[in-house]
C-alpha cells in the first residue's frame, strides 16, 4: 500500500475511491479503540464508522507530514465521546465488559488462558479480566482514553497528548489517576490471588 500521505493527496486531487485504502488500513485499529472506550461492539462499530466519515469530510484540514493514525485516533475518541453522551441521555448504558457482547467474544482482553491450566484457574482468569474491563469502563472518559491508548493500544504518551490535545503532563496525570483508581478498585480481588 502507498504511504498515507500519497493516498490522502490522491483523494484530495479527486481520486476519492482511494480513501478505501485508508479505511482498510485503519479500520480494525479504529474499531478496537472505540470498543476499548465504549465496551459495546455495536457502539464501537457506529463510532468508528462516524469517525471515518468525519475524517473524510475533514481531510482537507489534515496537516501534511502529520501522522494519519494520530489524527484518526483523535476523531475516534471524539466520536466515542459523542456516543457516550448520547448513551447517558438515553440511559440504560452498561459499563465496559458488562453484559454487552464483546468484540470477537473476548472483551477488552484477548483470551490468553493457559489451556493446560485447571478449569478453576481458567475461570478465575476470565473473572479477573471481566473485573478489569468493568473497572476500566467506570473510569472518567479522559482517564479511560489515556489509559486505554497507552496500556491497551501501546500508543506513546506524547502521541496521546496529540490525540487528546493536551499537554504531556496532563496525559501522564490521567494515566496515573486511572492506574490508581484501578489499583484501588481491584486490590481486594488481587489480595485473594496471592
Amino acid at each position: 500500500m502507498a504511504d498515507d500521505g500519497a493516498v490522502i493527496g490522491a483523494v484530495l486531487d479527486g481520486d476519492v475511491d482511494r480513501y478505501a485504502e485508508l479505511v482498510t488500513a485503519y479500520q480494525a485499529q479504529a474499531r478496537r479503540l472505540a470498543f476499548s472506550l465504549l465496551g459495546s461492539e455495536e457502539d464501537a462499530k457506529d463510532a468508528s464508522q462516524e469517525a471515518f466519515v468525519s475524517a473524510y469530510r475533514s481531510l482537507r484540514r489534515f496537516r501534511r507530514g502529520a501522522k494519519f493514525s494520530t489524527w484518526l485516533y483523535r476523531i475516534v475518541v471524539n466520536a466515542c465521546r459523542d456516543v457516550s453522551r448520547r448513551r447517558v441521555r438515553h440511559a440504560g448504558w452498561v459499563t465496559v465488559g458488562g453484559s454487552e457482547a464483546a468484540m470477537d467474544g473476548v472483551g477488552l482482553f484477548e483470551d490468553v488462558e493457559d489451556p493446560a491450566a485447571p478449569p478453576n484457574e481458567q475461570a478465575a482468569s476470565r473473572e479477573m479480566a471481566q473485573r478489569l474491563s468493568d473497572a476500566i469502563g467506570a473510569l472518567p472518559m479522559k482517564q479511560r482514553t489515556a489509559f486505554v491508548l497507552h496500556h491497551l493500544h501501546g500508543v506513546p504518551l506524547k502521541e496521546i497528548a496529540d490525540v487528546m490535545r493536551c499537554r504531556l503532563g496532563t496525559v501522564k496525570s490521567h494515566v496515573f489517576r486511572a492506574t490508581e483508581h484501578l489499583r484501588e478498585r481491584l486490590s481486594p480481588c488481587l489480595e485473594g490471588h496471592d
